[in-house]
């Protein structure tokens, strides 16, 4: 299981909506930048995977892998629920939204990052649950 303090040293709550926006306004440089802070997070608590340097390097010197990011992203999410012993609330699969024009890309953006804020949540709920019960017992 992953522990509640790496989670929160390594993972932050973004809003969905604003990623999204942020992404439009500045024409996707934000929407790269977020993608390098989900890599390095996603490495920093898995130790596995790309990093955001690795995707920075194959988004601007091989534009195609552009591809691989809406199957890519949400995998490591669902393996990042996987190895906490939870279940998965994406795939790889999540990939497909791509395919519905202009919306797309953003469902999966929202559906990743909510995902993300879910994961930390949970870690919080978890831990702040553990502390009532260490509580309850002292008393």
């Amino acid at each position: 299981m992953i522990s509640k303090e790496i989670v929160l040293r390594n993972l932050k709550q973004r809003d969905p909506l604003t990623v999204i926006i942020l992404s439009i306004i500045t024409f996707g440089i934000y929407f790269i930048y977020w993608q390098y802070c989900f890599f390095e997070e996603q490495r920093s608590i898995r130790k596995q995977g790309w990093s955001g340097g690795i995707y920075l390097l194959f988004t601007f010197i091989v534009p195609i892998s552009g591809f691989v990011w809406p199957f890519l992203t949400p995998s490591y999410v669902g393996k990042l629920y996987e190895e906490d012993n939870q279940e998965k609330p994406i795939t790889g699969l999540t990939g497909f939204w791509v395919l519905l024009p202009i919306f797309g890309p953003f469902i999966i953006v929202y559906k990743i990052q909510n995902n993300m804020n879910n994961f930390i949540e949970s870690k919080i709920q978890i831990e702040s649950t553990n502390a009532k019960k260490i509580e309850m017992l002292e008393e």
